[in-house]
């Protein structure tokens, strides 16, 4: 038996498509990551256990990674992602709430602003590294 639905899932205040790409982002990030953390943290091993390089996360190194494109679109792309991912489940935790359920587009643009301006910030970080 499915548990009842609350008023604002029942009014559809949530809504199918957030919900829809909240999913989908979950599954992004957990691609993602992966790709991430192998490519940091793994693809260099050999070079490190043959005592051709000290470390595989220096500065110089995370610079030289960066300067290619897969690189720069894997961890622009976790970047946007993991906003979106958490940004959206804060919505959805919000609208649960009656008093910010009643102001949901307020609430939805002030999170949209929000999330703009830590990707702008983000992005200011990764764009140190690469230029």
């Amino acid at each position: 038996m499915a548990a009842p639905l609350t008023e604002n899932q029942a009014t559809g205040v949530i809504g199918f498509w957030p919900w829809f790409f909240q999913r989908i982002s979950g599954l992004l990030l957990i691609a993602l990551l992966a790709v991430h953390i192998w490519m940091g943290h793994f693809s260099g091993l050999r070079a490190v256990i043959e005592g051709s390089q000290e470390e595989l996360v220096l500065y110089s190194i995370v610079q030289q990674r960066l300067a290619q494109g897969l690189f720069v679109f894997v961890d622009f792309s976790l970047l946007g992602l993991v906003l979106y991912h958490g940004l959206n489940g804060m919505r959805n935790i919000l609208l649960e709430w009656p008093a910010a359920a009643r102001r949901a587009q307020a609430m939805t643009l002030g999170l949209w602003v929000l999330g703009a301006a830590t990707f702008v910030y983000g992005a200011w970080a990764l764009l140190a590294f690469i230029l």
